[in-house]
């Protein structure tokens, strides 16, 4: 599945200085985006992505939201419109006492409403209703296109999510056999 690159950041409802939406452009950059201040119950943000295609999966790790909603729209106007309904993120007892707050959840053409439809800028809708003493925001988002018919399965590579490195199936140590 090609990744479709975010050009640039159209809109931002808050953001902290150290940790501007603008870190969400390169996602192996290890920056996030954060809200201005602890207490906001909602944040949001649109990116423009670098082509219009469907969209197939979305990758989205989390820095202590509660939930996320994607909606897809179009620089030529028009209304946003559901692209992943409201999915949560952390529980409300994990959002109260602040353990998780960074899991990655990785979302494919089942969650997805309007997977058939083409996009060039999607809006990122973040809810924190559970804590009002920490801000939240995203660790990074990644966007992947269907993959082609006439396209060969990509080899895999060691791949970057922020600061982990994933490994590909089949990589890594041999099955270990019970004992006995």
């Amino acid at each position: 599945m090609p990744e479709i690159p975010f050009t640039r950041v159209v809109s931002v409802s808050s953001e902290d200085p150290r940790h501007p939406a603008q870190n969400l452009l390169d996602p192996d950059g290890g920056g996030k985006w954060r809200g201005a201040a602890a207490g906001e119950k909602q944040l949001s943000v649109v990116l423009e992505l670098g082509e219009s295609r469907p969209i197939h999966s979305l990758h989205i790790g989390n820095d202590g939201a509660a939930f996320v909603e994607v909606l897809g729209g179009s620089s030529a106007g028009g209304d946003f419109q559901v692209l992943l309904p409201s999915s949560a993120l952390m529980s409300p007892s994990e959002s109260r006492a602040g353990t998780g707050p960074r899991r990655v959840r990785l979302f494919g053409p089942e969650h997805l409403v309007g997977a058939k439809k083409t996009w060039d800028r999607l809006k990122v809708v973040l809810s924190q209703p559970y804590c009002q003493v920490r801000p939240f925001g995203l660790s990074f988002i990644r966007v992947f296109s269907a993959p082609e018919e006439n396209e060969a399965p990509p080899e895999t590579p060691v791949r970057r999510l922020g600061p982990f490195v994933l490994r590909g199936e089949g990589g890594g140590s041999p099955p270990r056999r019970p004992p006995g």
